[in-house]
């Protein structure tokens, strides 16, 4: 029994720094390469779409409210999100900017406009 005990004290050593670290290196690459690379894509994405808006561009907020950019400032933006009815947002809530539609009709005199308000026949 004496002659097991003294042969793993002395004996290589298991297995070493790098196959300590090894492991954790994996699993940081991983977590780079599936969640933060994918994410600061999308945060640069964003940081262009917001600072390339312009005022008259239909966007979509992350609350999911369509508007209009009416004015833009270093931070905020003005929209309008009825005739007449303006909010001020940060650009960090615009979340797309919605592209139009190949018709230039305004919204209110579209056909599908309105439709629950006419009687039912």
């Amino acid at each position: 029994m004496q002659g097991i005990y003294h042969l793993a004290a002395a004996g290589e050593p298991t297995g070493g720094l790098l196959s300590m670290i090894l492991p954790f290196l994996l699993i940081l690459l991983v977590f780079w390469l599936l969640f933060w690379r994918p994410n600061q894509k999308r945060r640069q994405q964003e940081n262009q779409m917001q600072s390339a808006l312009v005022p008259g561009v239909e966007v979509m907020t992350k609350a999911g409210i369509f508007a209009t950019v009416v004015e833009i400032h270093d931070t905020d933006v003005v929209l309008e999100i009825s005739p007449g009815t303006r909010i001020r947002m940060l650009k960090a809530g615009i979340g797309e900017v919605i592209t139009p539609a190949a018709d230039d009709t305004p919204v209110e005199d579209r056909p599908d406009f309105g439709d629950d308000d006419k009687p039912q026949s």
